[in-house]
């Protein structure tokens, strides 16, 4: 009985030691504007939230009209005082459909991207 419990032990153990720890992503709770919004008028920058810290030297957002056209724009930068916040300044935009293309690498080191579209009518 007692080696049983010795053996139970030590394959538990060994799983303990030899599992690979899950890893969370960097996922967006949020970006001002929505995705899908429609506005009134230009915002005058682009919030993603996520739901961790985002390196800043890796993380970026672009803009680009609904064609594909790239929108001059500042360098979009993480917030230092809350580094689950990357901004991108947006110039004065006309009325349209737009693309804020991110890219975020969370503290695991996995690159995840996506797109936030809004319109401005």
């Amino acid at each position: 009985m007692s080696a049983r419990r010795g053996v139970a032990a030590l394959i538990a153990g060994a799983a303990l030691v030899l599992s690979v720890p899950a890893f969370a992503h960097a996922v967006v709770k949020r970006s001002v504007p929505a995705n899908g919004a429609v506005l009134d008028a230009a915002p005058a920058q682009v919030e993603i939230t996520f739901n961790e810290n985002v390196e800043k030297l890796f993380s970026t957002v672009t803009l680009k009209s609904a064609e594909g056209k790239p929108v001059p724009a500042a360098k979009a930068s993480v917030d230092p005082a809350n580094p689950t916040v990357l901004r991108l300044p947006v110039p004065v935009l006309a009325s349209g459909k737009y693309v804020a293309h991110w890219t975020a690498v969370g503290h695991d080191g996995h690159r995840l991207s996506g797109d936030i579209r809004f319109s401005i009518k």
